[in-house]
């Protein structure tokens, strides 16, 4: 559809009259006449009724206009996006479902400051994102991995619970007491083994499919369980406790394919970080 029509349209539309329309356009009234015809003509259906005096407004007339003025605004502004140099540049970042609201925040705050223009598509982690946001062991075999961050576990314990009360677990406390696990997680087997190293069995009273799963058991207050410490932040129900044993940690970082650095603002969060 030719932009003119639309522009002859609104001027119709907003004078109420051909004549003035025509001025308003710097065109002959013929000319906006055959302008109207054209786009009824395109849209099957009458826009105005003429007479005398001007025109008058149909039904349909009422729907089109503000969609011929969002039109002739987006093309108006398309020279000045260049000009200025503001066109957005769009980044599509996976997240990972137990990546916490601590880490997310640090990296939009931190790019908002450093990169301009970017507009986010954020989805649930996938292959095809251009960035992810995830735990070292869940990198897709064909991307990259750039590390950002040690986030350390803690042992969490429901506040009712009598080990609550002491100031430091030692694992012999832990035997017998319900635990919470969770399968799928990459700490998963250190977990076990933090567990195991007196040799004892333990109470497992839930497996759990994320790592948000087992932040809702332990805050309904049914058993223990290693968290990430960021992940449990502003969550109630439970206490961190100091514990002798081994301590293990997981690596939060961006995983990402070459064919992501083909985009300029990929190419610079890489490049920021990097540093």
């Amino acid at each position: 559809m030719d932009e003119r029509l639309l522009r002859f349209f609104v001027a119709v539309y907003e004078e109420k009259n051909l004549s003035r329309a025509a001025e308003k356009c710097f065109v002959s009234q013929p000319n906006i006449s055959n302008g109207i015809k054209q786009l009824e003509e395109l849209i099957g259906k009458p826009l105005f009724n003429r007479h005398k005096r001007g025109v008058e407004l149909k039904e349909d007339a009422h729907y089109l206009y503000p969609i011929a003025k969002r039109i002739i605004g987006e093309l108006q502004s398309i020279p000045e996006i260049f000009r200025e140099g503001s066109l957005k540049q769009k980044v599509v970042v996976g997240i990972a479902d137990s990546i916490s609201q601590h880490y997310k925040r640090s990296f939009f705050n931190i790019l908002s400051n450093e990169i301009n223009n970017i507009e986010w598509d954020l989805r649930p982690m996938a292959q095809e994102c251009e960035l992810n946001i995830l735990v070292r062991e869940w990198k897709f075999e064909s991307h990259h991995f750039l590390p950002l961050w040690k986030e350390n576990y803690v042992l969490c314990i429901p506040e009712n619970h009598p080990l609550a009360e002491k100031d430091i677990i030692d694992l012999i406390d832990l035997k017998n007491q319900p635990f919470i696990h969770c399968p799928p997680c990459e700490a998963h087997q250190q977990s076990l083994s933090i567990l195991n190293t007196t040799g004892d069995k333990w109470n497992t009273v839930a497996n759990c499919a994320t790592k948000t799963d087992v932040l809702t058991m332990l805050m309904a207050g049914l058993g223990i369980s290693f968290l990430p410490e960021y992940l449990i932040e502003g969550a109630k129900g439970f206490v961190v406790k100091p514990y002798n044993g081994p301590k293990y940690y997981r690596e939060i970082g961006l995983s990402y394919a070459k064919d992501s650095l083909n985009n300029p603002a990929v190419k610079q969060i890489i490049e920021h970080y990097s540093k």
